[in-house]
């Protein structure tokens, strides 16, 4: 009997342990320069900046309603830094974004796509996920990297026209490129190859 209760109450601190630490806001690890290294949840440990010799800062917090971790933003190394002065987290995510739609014109399936090779931005403060913030993402700002290229095609029948750009354009830089490539496809599907771009048009 005296084992088993044991067990139980070992049992419940480990559970207590467990949930507690859940209800922690999300810390990015820094290195001198500012650069995420990685996120972890150390409750009260890193209350005071530090967390094994290393800088800390709140990156995330709990959840409002259930009060348990929500995770964070990193995309690994070399991807997030942290700005001290403005207490601002850029976050970039270097994975490809397809984006298509395939629309019936008399017949035949004509399909647009736009292919974003990665540099999506995401820019927020630890103010931004506060409460039910992350969930709006309210104050959090998306964009990408100058220098992010893209491409745009068209099939129809089997036949695929496509033209690529090496850093972000206008709407009208796109428009034009595409007028003076004399690809009828492309020409045709201007307008939606400019939607499927999305914020990535400047």
């Amino acid at each position: 009997m005296k084992k088993s209760l044991f067990s139980f109450i070992t049992l419940t601190l480990l559970s207590f342990n467990l949930s507690s630490a859940s209800a922690d806001p999300t810390y990015a690890v820094l290195d001198a320069n500012g650069n995420v290294t990685n996120i972890i949840v150390c409750g009260p440990a890193c209350s005071g900046g530090t967390f094994a010799g290393q800088v800390v800062v709140p990156q995330v917090a709990a959840d409002p309603a259930t009060g348990e971790n929500r995770g964070g933003f990193w995309y690994g190394p070399g991807t997030t830094t942290y700005d001290s002065n403005s207490g601002t987290f850029t976050a970039v995510d270097n994975r490809t974004i397809v984006n298509s739609i395939a629309e019936e014109e008399n017949g035949e399936t004509i399909t647009s796509s736009a292919t974003i090779n990665g540099g999506s931005t995401t820019q927020f403060k630890y103010s931004d996920t506060v409460g039910n913030n992350l969930f709006t993402r309210g104050g959090f700002i998306y964009s990408y990297s100058e220098n992010t290229s893209s491409t745009i095609s068209v099939n129809k029948n089997n036949v695929t026209e496509s033209l690529d750009f090496n850093n972000r354009q206008t709407a009208t830089q796109i428009q034009e490129s595409v007028q003076n490539s004399g690809l009828a496809l492309l020409n045709s599907k201007v307008q939606v190859l400019i939607s499927l771009l999305g914020s990535w048009v400047k």
